[in-house]
């Protein structure tokens, strides 16, 4: 199955969550992940980008896709 995000939603695999012993104390999670697909409207992000958003504003799609808006990204991650 092909998905192709339309208008300003993006499709995004995320990164694996860290297993261990470390606790967050903050509501808000943040998740990482690799852009997927891109709707038309988008302009911020490009197939192939990491990003970092926040795990609630994200909705499950097929095969362990997140699909988000784009004004929900937080920022893209970017190797020095």
């Amino acid at each position: 199955m092909v998905m192709k995000a339309i208008m300003d939603r993006i499709f995004i695999k995320p990164d694996e969550k860290k297993k261990g012993l470390i606790i967050i104390e903050d509501e808000e999670k943040t998740r990482t992940g690799i852009v997927q697909s891109v709707g038309e409207d988008v302009k911020a992000v490009s197939v192939g980008d990491h990003v970092i958003f926040y795990e609630w504003e994200s909705v499950p799609a097929p095969e362990g896709i997140l699909a988000i808006r784009e004004s929900f990204l937080l920022g893209k991650i970017e190797d020095e």
